[in-house]
């Protein structure tokens, strides 16, 4: 008898018969049902691409004697932008940032760049000096500094201001210095130059434009805007899309396919949420500037002050922001774990977004049937979905054990099963086992995303390197898309399970870098 018959014999007689039925989860009517709903949720991405795509025009050529001309038909002005960019420890990447800024092609005499760096940045690196004098990184201001300094020489026409915020700002619009030291967050650094610069931006600004310290946006976003609120001015609030895989080809087989998927999600599903929800990202963000003032900034306690922004800008002045098919690029966490932590605390600000409105309700603040509805939309689109995506990717991640094992039991079991296990049956299953791992379909339309947005790819010099990592990322795709499934929802049902049990009351909420890859 050989080795495997023996094996087999022991595993017919001594495996339990749970077992079997979990070789054939494949054929229950629990995946099955499964089968269903990704179906369903397949069909809805459809629609939703082929509804989102006509907002994409074919022809999106624009210039600024087009502009000029309706501004001179309207008899209005040219728009002033202040470009607003938070830069905390963001050295590696905060110059590129600022030149790109200076390259958009709009009259330099309309728009004025402002970096808001952190003071609490220079005083740790000081401290740190005077622990350890062989320290010689530059802080983010210092880059900024430099910066600043070369482009007066190059390109002098353009303002650009750096305001460093004081270690002890109180981080309210209008706010104070309180002597001791404030938790620094994004909302807290954009209050203080609102608060900083109120005067200059009251006098010369019509419109603000919000950028993170890693985006580069569309050289004519500027042009676009000023066209639409040219056109109609109740369009005050823009929401433009963000591809976040400039940094495609350094960054690791998992975090490669979560910004495809990204991408495809702001290109496709950003303009449908933004018909039923005032969605506002963060980045790549057009706010005029009496509806800022009249909202009073930023929530500086807000970890996703853009979602709390827009709710707040909608229920206080009813302005809905508006969708532009003008995308920039950006950076996407480089790894699994800083992705999992970025996303995580999106969801968890998103359910504090929730509960201030459920205390809006208690408390009957405002419209209430207009703040319900809000409730609820944010419910779905949040916990609600995160929930039954989380649910899906376990079963399916069930599921692929389940044909991988039924795989290798197969071919173990083979001599002494034959009769049971027709050899037709033997290779579909062994197929389906092989596609599961494989991911074949998966792999495909990620190279068909990949040369969709490769414009917005930073290109490596090296040809070579770039041909090993897509070479890498092919054969590793078989391997993460599994993973990359049963990951992506995560840190959302996570932020949920912890907010629901209060854990998030004894962690602090500050600002938290996302790390980049560096630029040049």
């Amino acid at each position: 008898m050989s080795i495997f018959q023996l094996f087999s014999t022991y595993l017919q007689y001594y495996l339990p018969i749970n077992f079997y039925n979990f070789l054939n989860l494949t054929s229950s009517y629990w995946t099955k049902i499964i089968g269903a709903i990704a179906i369903i949720l397949l069909g809805r991405t459809i629609i939703v691409f082929f509804r989102s795509q006509k907002k994409w025009p074919k022809n999106h050529t624009i210039n600024i004697n087009d502009i000029q001309n309706i501004a001179k038909t309207k008899n209005k002005p040219l728009p002033y932008f202040s470009i607003l960019v938070p830069a905390r420890n963001e050295a590696d990447v905060v110059a590129k940032t600022i030149y790109k800024l200076t390259t958009l092609n709009y009259p330099k005499n309309k728009f004025e760049i402002i970096i808001i760096t952190d003071q609490k940045e220079t005083l740790q690196k000081h401290k740190s000096t005077q622990i350890n004098t062989q320290i010689n990184v530059d802080t983010t201001q210092e880059v900024v500094h430099k910066t600043i300094k070369e482009l007066k020489h190059t390109k002098p026409e353009i303002n650009i201001i750096n305001l460093d915020v004081p270690y002890d700002f109180d981080g309210k619009f209008g706010g104070k210095c309180l002597g001791q030291e404030v938790k620094s967050t994004k909302g807290r650094a954009l209050n203080f130059a609102l608060t900083e610069l109120k005067e200059h931006f009251e006098e010369k600004t019509n419109f603000f434009a919000f950028f993170d310290t890693d985006d580069h946006p569309d050289s004519n976003c500027l042009l676009h805007i000023a066209k639409a609120n040219l056109l109609d001015q109740t369009k005050k609030v823009f929401q433009l899309p963000v591809y976040q895989c400039r940094n495609f080809w350094h960054i690791s087989a998992f975090s490669k396919v979560v910004c495809l998927s990204q991408s495809f999600t702001h290109e496709n599903f950003l303009p449908w949420i933004m018909t039923w929800l005032p969605f506002l990202g963060g980045t790549n963000l057009y706010v005029q500037k009496d509806i800022l003032f009249a909202v009073n900034g930023f929530n500086y306690n807000s970890i996703t002050e853009d979602l709390d922004l827009g709710i707040t800008i909608f229920l206080k002045t009813k302005t809905w922001p508006h969708f532009l098919p003008v995308p920039s690029s950006e950076q996407t966490p480089p790894n699994m774990k800083a992705y999992f932590k970025q996303r995580k605390r999106w969801a968890m600000g998103q359910l504090e977004v929730m509960n201030n409105l459920k205390n809006m309700i208690k408390n009957k603040e405002g419209d209430p049937k207009i703040i319900k509805d809000l409730y609820k939309k944010l419910w779905l689109y949040g916990p609600a979905e995160s929930t039954l995506f989380f649910l899906l990717t376990i079963s399916s991640f069930l599921v692929l054990v389940s044909r991988i094992i039924k795989g290798i039991f197969l071919i173990i079991t083979l001599q002494s099963l034959a009769v049971y296990f027709s050899p037709a049956f033997t290779l579909r299953e062994t197929l389906y086992a092989m596609a599961s791992i494989v991911g074949i379909p998966m792999i495909i339309f990620s190279l068909i995303l990949l040369h969709r947005y490769k414009k917005y790819i930073e290109t490596p010099k090296s040809k070579l390197f770039q041909a090993w990592e897509l070479i890498k990322f092919i054969l590793m795709e078989g391997i993460v898309i599994p993973l990359v499934l049963f990951v992506y929802p995560l840190p959302f049902f996570v932020a949920l399970v912890e907010h629901s049990l209060g854990m998030y009351k004894n962690k602090e909420l500050v600002w938290v870098k996302t790390p980049r890859t560096q630029e040049k």
